[in-house]
């Protein structure tokens, strides 16, 4: 007999989630006594909860009623979560552009947790293509489109990777030498665009170029991948030029205006 969704619920998590919910425009500050009675559970069991959640800076307690209000975190995420769908808008038309003249996978990535996720994609219609999976985290120093994202941190953050992720390899051409690789990451800054030929694997050739946003920051990368058998050394070029003038014209959709 299969099992229900609910079969897999964690208890705890989704009492948290309950209190999160409990909140809303007319009750912004509830307390202890307020959720017990709302949600059916103990004020020792509210309590505990409550105490993680504003460790994590999801909730926040107000010292003089001793109620508790979401807290910033949540601001964050939201944010987070807005700023990902108004790329994603702004950059599906543009990436369908890119696809019917490139004919090969287009996707958009993002930085999360410091790894590269892909958030969106147009997959090539040739049978040999790269499969390219949505949400799924991959390491930021190989492949076109993670390198750029990598390259346009703040140092102290690339730092941070280099010290803490073992630079492991997935292809014959993966860097990993930590020096070699921040040269690689000036030049990529450089230069505008990161070229990955068989790096995540044999036979596969990305292109990423940077997607900038109202201030001046890289929130995104767009790449276009497919076999070496395709990008050829006189294709790649013009392959380049594709996806940076796409990159940057979904960089101004988003409000930049400082030439690069």
């Amino acid at each position: 007999m299969s099992k229900k969704r609910s079969d897999y619920y964690i208890q705890s998590i989704k009492r948290a989630i309950q209190i999160l919910n409990s909140f809303t425009p007319q009750e912004k500050e509830l307390s202890i006594t307020e959720l017990s009675k709302k949600l059916n559970l103990h004020k020792s069991t509210i309590h505990r909860i409550l105490v993680t959640l504003e460790d994590e800076s999801l909730v926040m307690k107000n010292q003089i009623t001793q109620k508790y209000r979401l807290g910033i975190k949540l601001f964050e995420l939201g944010h987070l979560v807005q700023e990902q769908m108004e790329i994603r808008t702004y950059a599906l038309p543009v990436m369908r552009e890119l696809a019917q003249k490139t004919e090969e996978s287009i996707d958009l990535n993002i930085v999360s947790d410091r790894k590269r996720v892909s958030i969106e994609k147009i997959e090539s219609f040739h049978d040999i293509r790269r499969i390219i999976q949505l949400g799924k985290s991959l390491p930021l120093y190989c492949g076109g489109s993670g390198k750029v994202l990598m390259a346009f941190l703040e140092d102290e953050e690339i730092e941070d990777i280099l010290q803490k992720e073992k630079l492991i390899s997935f292809g014959p051409n993966t860097i990993t030498d930590p020096t070699k690789l921040k040269q690689h990451l000036k030049e990529i800054r450089e230069n505008g665009y990161a070229i990955s030929i068989e790096e995540r694997g044999l036979g596969s050739v990305s292109i990423g170029a940077p997607v900038w946003d109202y201030t001046g920051k890289v929130v995104a990368s767009l790449s276009v991948s497919g076999p070496t058998t395709r990008f050829t050394e006189e294709k790649i070029p013009a392959l380049i030029t594709l996806t940076k003038d796409a990159a940057k014209e979904i960089s101004i959709m988003l409000g930049y205006k400082k030439e690069r």
